[in-house]
């Protein structure tokens, strides 16, 4: 929405918020991005919300500076059907909620039960897969991906001597030596990288007084990510593109899979834990992907990226560092 009303070029006071020499776009031109989320709704005389409560409970729109958006609402929707203007004018309930809800809980009961089989049952031929024509519809969405130009910088680090690694030790480990991780399975070799040199080094998990080596890597050419961090979650979004219904049924379970590749890897993990991730990494890059972004666990201002091609990046600079200090933080599990 803010991308579409900068893209405008008008600048003038905002008659909603009264912001001055600000972007402006006019009301009555935006009923497209809210359509599809207003047919959620139905006048409910039983119901003790409005129509704007409930947009600001259930997808947080209209949360800040609107002063009225009642009038905001009205304003966007003048020149359209009587029928959604009603909905201003009574109290609503959420049609179909429970039914959404339930079939974004199956699509989690689905990847449940998929990891069990794949793990413990059958490895190659699943009869409780999730549904992959509709995972790739997603995936393939431009909400999805992002292209990373050459010359990007990444890191890698690994812990060493005070010595370190010269560049070609830091890349990707050989295919005899490709143990499994959270998106490659073993034997084939992904080159996981950070965002920065700080996540590089949470994400090696040195102890106190470790040197490690630290590899800049430099993109040799454009790439294509699937980006699992942060995907356009915006609701306004898919419902311009009618895929509201889904967005609400889909989002969590990507949040989902999301979470699964950041969780760090421990000592105490089998290999089998790791097949789920490793399956629909494969899957990604069958879709033609370089690689899948990911929050990392372990710097929350950082991510990671698995790439499925390392040929892409070279690396061309490495230095050595010494841990000087931990911090560590606690909460009682049990």
């Amino acid at each position: 929405m803010i991308s579409i009303i900068n893209a405008d070029d008008r600048v003038g006071t905002c008659d909603f918020c009264e912001t001055e020499n600000t972007s402006i776009y006019l009301a009555r031109e935006l009923p497209d991005q809210f359509r599809a989320i207003l047919s959620l709704y139905i006048p409910d005389e039983n119901s003790n919300t409005s129509l704007i409560e409930s947009l600001q409970k259930d997808f947080g729109l209209f949360t800040e500076n609107v002063r009225i958006p009642s009038n905001l609402l009205k304003s966007i929707f003048q020149d359209e059907e009587q029928s959604l203007m009603k909905l201003l004018e009574t109290n609503v309930s959420f049609q179909n909620k429970e039914l959404l809800e339930a079939e974004s809980d199956n699509l989690n009961d689905v990847w449940d039960n998929f990891k069990e089989e794949i793990k413990f049952v059958n490895r190659y031929h699943i009869q409780n897969t999730i549904n992959l024509d509709k995972l790739k519809t997603y995936f393939l969405h431009e909400s999805f991906y992002k292209e990373i130009k050459k010359g990007r910088i990444f890191f890698r680090c690994r812990v060493s001597d005070k010595n370190g690694f010269p560049c070609e030790k830091m890349g990707n480990p050989p295919i005899e030596l490709a143990s499994s991780g959270r998106a490659n399975p073993k034997g084939i070799s992904y080159l996981y990288v950070a965002d920065s040199l700080e996540t590089s080094m949470y994400e090696t998990r040195a102890s106190l007084f470790d040197y490690v080596t630290v590899g800049e890597f430099k993109l040799t050419d454009d790439i294509k990510i699937l980006n699992l961090r942060n995907p356009k979650d915006d609701p306004i979004y898919w419902s311009e593109f009618e895929e509201i219904e889904n967005y609400l049924i889909y989002i969590p379970f990507i949040q989902t899979l999301q979470k699964e590749l950041s969780l760090p890897i421990r000592k105490r993990d089998k290999l089998l834990d790791y097949i789920p991730t490793q399956y629909i990494s494969e899957f990604i890059k069958s879709l033609g992907f370089d690689g899948v972004e990911y929050q990392s666990s372990l710097n929350s201002e950082g991510y990671n990226i698995a790439i499925f091609n390392p040929k892409k990046l070279e690396c061309f600079k490495s230095n050595v560092y010494e841990i000087k200090d931990i911090k560590l933080t606690h909460e009682i599990v049990k």
